[in-house]
């Protein structure tokens, strides 16, 4: 009877410590600007990362990974000799944006992701005219400061 407590304490992990970092679009965050017979189209889409790696390197890797295991580049196509634009977004969980989070396009309230800037920690951008991937890490204080950030051409660290 004793033992039980102490086996229940020790199965218990508190939220958003040592979980295994975790990745999920927003749901109705995906933008998709310009019009595929106009040649030029772009795609924005947003993820969160639950439980995010302190190392930058590390960080870009994980959003490296989810982009190959999720590609985004069939969803959409663009006119012959148009060019499609890439931009994905890494957000950590925070008081203000939580993991539930949606838009609110409330009267009164609005609440979009633009407002959520501060909690960016990753990102990557491409096109099909430079099909190269930039990757951005940032490190960030509770405020949305950055403290450190790291900047990738493919696997090419740039300074």
């Amino acid at each position: 009877m004793f033992l039980l407590p102490f086996a229940l304490i020790g199965c218990t992990t508190s939220e958003g410590s040592g979980e295994r970092p975790r990745i999920f679009e927003i749901d109705n965050t995906a933008e998709v600007f310009g019009k595929q017979a106009e040649g030029g189209v772009t795609v924005r889409k947003h993820y969160m990362i639950l439980d995010p790696p302190e190392d930058l390197t590390e960080l870009k890797e994980l959003a490296e990974k989810y982009n190959k295991d999720h590609p985004v580049e069939g969803e959409v196509g663009a006119a012959e000799g148009g060019n499609r634009f890439f931009h994905l977004y890494f957000y950590r969980e925070s008081d203000e944006l939580p993991r539930d989070w949606q838009p609110d396009e409330g009267y009164l309230n609005t609440d979009r992701l633009e407002h959520h800037r501060n909690d960016v920690i990753a990102s990557i951008t491409w096109s099909d005219a430079d099909p190269q991937k930039k990757y951005h890490s940032y490190h960030k204080d509770e405020k949305g400061k950055i403290i450190k950030q790291v900047r990738f051409v493919e696997d090419r660290l740039v300074e």
